[in-house]
């Protein structure tokens, strides 16, 4: 004779081991929602804080008295601004190479996806890598310490002519969300 007190006590530990397995699936998955809110909150941050970058470096050669002041605390940056064509010149070029940090970055996080990442590299990186003013501006920002490094090697051999490596194939995994991007601001 079966005793139902043990049928339905098995029937209890096999429903609350069901109720542990799908309230663990739960807190996974509550987990990964998170962590992309927090991806799309920081990649909204980083997108508006380009844009008022963008709008600074815009307006930073139009102020009285630059040219001097860069004469006299950063001739090297003078130096290279002048041999671009000036200042809006060189906001542009910066702009550009900024714009191909920031895709490598999404790619290396794998954000980027294929169809765009070839867009990129095929018809853009190639193009301006090959623009003597382009690598002035970007061998500047290299020995100021402005580019994140992996970006640095990652592009360089561009400049050479040679093809790229896409980053997302060859990265660790990378988080976007603990790796900040910012530097310190060397004084010479």
């Amino acid at each position: 004779m079966v005793d139902y007190g043990i049928v339905l006590g098995l029937l209890g530990v096999a429903s609350g081991v069901a109720s542990l397995i799908y309230s663990r699936s739960q807190v996974v998955a509550a987990r990964r929602q998170a962590e992309e809110a927090t991806r799309a909150t920081l990649l909204e941050s980083n997108r508006e804080i380009s844009v008022r970058l963008q709008q600074i470096r815009s307006r930073f050669f139009k102020v009285p008295g630059i040219d001097d002041e860069l004469q006299k605390s950063r001739p090297e940056i003078k130096e290279v601004v002048d041999s671009v064509g000036g200042g809006d010149v060189y906001a542009f070029w910066r702009d550009v190479i900024d714009t191909f940090e920031d895709i490598f970055v999404l790619r290396r996080s794998g954000i980027v996806r294929d169809e765009h990442w070839r867009v990129w590299t095929g018809s853009q990186m190639g193009i301006y890598a090959t623009l003597p003013r382009f690598q002035l501006v970007f061998k500047l920002a290299k020995q100021q310490g402005f580019l994140d490094p992996g970006f640095v090697r990652f592009f360089e051999p561009l400049l050479e002519g040679k093809s790229l490596q896409d980053p997302m194939t060859h990265a660790e995994h990378t988080n976007p969300a603990s790796a900040p991007r910012l530097r310190r601001f060397r004084l010479n």
